[in-house]
């Protein structure tokens, strides 16, 4: 594993997202994998990394945030992409392409 793959526990505690958890940084990646991997099986995108690999460049670059949803006891943690990749010509067409397939046309 590259030294730049790994997130440090100094990457954590500088995050305002986790207030210093290490929970809230594991939560925060592991559901941003799941949504890129979901992603991948569904078609709209191609991977060229590891959904973790993937999720743990943009905990680092500050791309994820937490969001606590409070309804009465139970509290739900989301973790959701702060900026979204720019559309460019490479991917407009695959992204093009794969809803046409989606939705048969």
């Amino acid at each position: 594993m590259a030294a730049d793959q790994r997130v440090y526990l100094d990457d954590i505690y500088a995050s305002e997202q986790c207030q210093g958890s290490v929970f809230r940084a594991v939560v925060m990646m592991a559901q941003e994998a799941r949504f890129i991997n979901k992603q991948a099986n569904q078609g709209y995108i191609t991977l060229t990394k590891k959904p973790t690999t993937i999720a743990m460049y943009k905990f680092k670059e500050g791309k994820l945030t937490l969001t606590e949803k409070k309804a009465g006891d139970q509290v739900e943690a989301e973790a959701t992409a702060v900026a979204e990749p720019e559309m460019n010509a490479a991917n407009a067409a695959q992204v093009s392409s794969a809803a046409d397939d989606a939705f048969g046309a």
